[in-house]
């Protein structure tokens, strides 16, 4: 269904919100915790720019009524200045991603070798990928915008242990646990440096012995770890269960439910959300929202459903005004994200007082075919 709104919505910089603004959106920091709620009329401007400039928050989404020339020309210089902020943010996230990669496939090979590895040189490059935490953009977007950079094993590494570390926090784990658990996600794939890179590039499907060839990382990754003293038993468990599956269909052991330890239930959520939004050999990439989609539809059973769900929400609200591309040829911004329908937000049009719910029936052939 589309339908006309009364109020034009404005992204406006912090530095420029004015009393009697009224939000459109829920404002939420870089971990999906909501800090101010939509529909909120905004009083004690200063209050308010302090808590969100404290969260790095530097704009919000408002309805705006009656507005000026001024006001207008204001706005557009805002939407400018964001543009150019998201541009350095971007570079500046790819550049620290390769340098991370760089340094993960050094240790990698390191220990595939069975040499010595500095701790505290692991913690150095863990910090540096967690650096892109401080920034505006959040972790998901910022990650959507270098896919074109994806590896099937180093960079596929990063973003699973970038989303993992998000999805600690959005569980409140304490800082140790958030240190364990991002360390266990960067070493889950170390093991397929020992799967023959034909099998992991393979476009046409495999076969049972190829399967279980592949399969065998999280035995290749676990062993390779074991040898290291400040690697301690939580997270080579985590390396080693992080594909064992709720129902019990997963492997090397085939646990099921509680018996999976909770890194591995954390990190196997990331792993099937990082997959599934990467190109691979044999199909291409899926968005987000594709991916929600799968993940709400195929992998309740397969995945801790209470982790899954609160994941899978907070992913959705991340994308809140993420400019996206239609399947009927329309495009437009995310304006909110249905709980019960995560997958299926409401888009503005651009250019236009339109908007989109794609989870109306009329509109179920309507898909977001990509962000732009």
């Amino acid at each position: 269904m589309a339908y006309s709104i009364k109020r034009d919505y404005r992204d406006v910089l912090v530095d420029h919100i004015e009393e009697g603004m009224i939000l459109e959106t829920e404002v939420v920091n870089r971990y999906g915790n909501i800090l101010l709620t939509a529909g909120t009329e905004l009083k004690e401007i200063e209050k308010i720019q302090n808590l969100l400039e404290q969260h790095q928050i530097k704009r919000v989404r408002v309805k705006l009524e009656e507005e000026s020339i001024e006001i207008m020309n204001s706005i557009i210089a805002d939407d400018r200045l964001i543009d150019e902020m998201e541009k350095e943010e971007v570079e500046s996230f790819r550049s620290n991603f390769m340098d991370v990669q760089k340094n993960l496939q050094n240790d990698f090979q390191s220990i595939v070798k069975g040499e010595s590895i500095k701790e505290d040189g692991m913690k150095k490059n863990i910090m540096k990928s967690l650096s892109v935490f401080n920034g505006r953009l959040n972790i998901f977007q910022l990650i959507e915008k270098i896919k074109d950079y994806d590896d099937i094993t180093y960079a596929h590494s990063q973003n699973v242990t970038l989303i993992s570390y998000a999805l600690g926090k959005w569980l409140n784990l304490t800082e140790d646990k958030l240190q364990n658990l991002t360390l266990s996600a960067l070493l889950t794939d170390v093991g397929k440096i020992q799967v023959p890179v034909e099998l992991l590039n393979k476009k046409e499907q495999l076969t049972y012995d190829e399967k279980l060839e592949c399969q065998k990382h999280v035995v290749y990754s676990h062993e390779l770890i074991k040898k290291y003293d400040f690697i301690n038993e939580e997270v080579k468990k985590a390396v080693l269960f992080h594909h064992e599956r709720m129902d019990g269909s997963g492997y090397p052991m085939g646990l099921t439910g509680d018996k999976i330890p909770l890194f591995a239930r954390l990190i196997a959520i990331a792993d099937v959300y990082n997959a599934l939004t990467s190109e691979r050999p044999y199909r291409p990439k899926m968005t987000p929202f594709n991916a929600i989609k799968i993940m709400e539809q195929e992998y309740l059973d397969k995945l801790d459903a209470e982790i899954l769900y609160i994941f899978l929400h907070r992913i959705g609200n991340c994308f809140i005004g993420q400019n996206v591309k239609l399947s009927n040829g329309n495009e437009g911004r995310i304006v909110f994200v249905p709980k019960q329908n995560i997958h299926r937000p409401i888009i503005k049009l651009s250019n236009s007082d339109l908007v989109i719910d794609l989870g109306a029936s009329e509109n179920k052939d309507i898909e977001i075919l990509d962000f732009t």
